[in-house]
């Protein structure tokens, strides 16, 4: 008879194995720091999506944990994968943009993994109203051998209009949360081409208002976001199930 511990066991290995991410080194920021990435920093002020990159490091970015905590934020956001997570930027504006980058070269592992570039991600934006143009926003690109490829976006108004949850501010200048997994296909490109991804938020561009980004996950191996999404408990259903199956299965054995 499979004891109760071991099946305990076989629900906590579903968790606890460390997440690799393969292609980009440190994808889940699991050393604790930036190891890996390459930071910028950038200015906001024309009333439109431009950024200035190439400023003095404002300091708007840290490896966060479990005990980390946000303020002007209601709700608690934990690492998406593993123990760690990286978080840029913040919500209290001031003309800043924040981006973290890595370039490595597509291998066979990326295909054998799927062909996929995966990005476990979250925002929390500020909405002061502004027109869409002008909000504070979220990014991601991806450069393959040295041309853009795409571009993901998301705004403040993006945010108020397709139900983002509200996780603080207050009823004239609410704070919009939402985590989500991107997916871009490498698979097309030839071994060996350079693959870089930017990540990136910026603060409105009149100057007052801003925003986190919140990134985990960052690679080919997919890995299911175990926080910020209900992927959590319907994979600790599975390791549940899979131990209470063994369990049934090796009664039948010995019945």
């Amino acid at each position: 008879m499979v004891s109760k511990s071991r099946l305990c066991l076989a629900a906590l290995l579903c968790f606890s194995a460390s997440p690799a991410f393969a292609l980009f080194q440190n994808g889940g920021f699991e050393t604790g720091d930036f190891t890996g990435w390459t930071l910028d920093y950038g200015w906001r002020d024309d009333y439109n999506r431009n950024i200035y990159w190439g400023q003095a490091d404002h300091g708007l970015r840290a490896v966060i944990d479990n005990t980390a905590t946000m303020p002007g934020q209601d709700l608690d956001i934990n690492p998406y994968n593993g123990s760690y997570m990286a978080r840029i930027n913040d919500i209290d504006g001031g003309n800043h943009a924040t981006k973290i980058w890595q370039q490595d070269t597509i291998s066979q592992q990326d295909i054998d993994d799927g062909g996929n570039l995966y990005v476990n991600w979250g925002a929390a934006l500020v909405d002061p109203q502004h027109e869409k143009e002008a909000q504070p926003y979220f990014g991601i690109s991806v450069w393959v051998a040295g041309i853009l490829q795409d571009t993901f976006e998301a705004d403040a108004t993006d945010a108020a209009s397709t139900g983002w949850i509200v996780a603080g501010g207050d009823a004239y200048e609410p704070l919009y949360y939402k985590s989500d997994t991107w997916v871009y296909d490498i698979s097309t490109f030839n071994l060996g081409d350079a693959v870089k991804v930017e990540l990136f938020v910026a603060d409105c561009s009149y100057g007052g208002h801003g925003g986190y980004a919140f990134l985990d996950g960052i690679g080919t191996t997919y890995q299911p976001p175990t926080s910020g999404v209900p992927a959590p408990a319907a994979l600790l259903l599975g390791c549940i199930g899979t131990g209470i199956s063994a369990w049934l299965a090796r009664r039948r054995t010995l019945a």
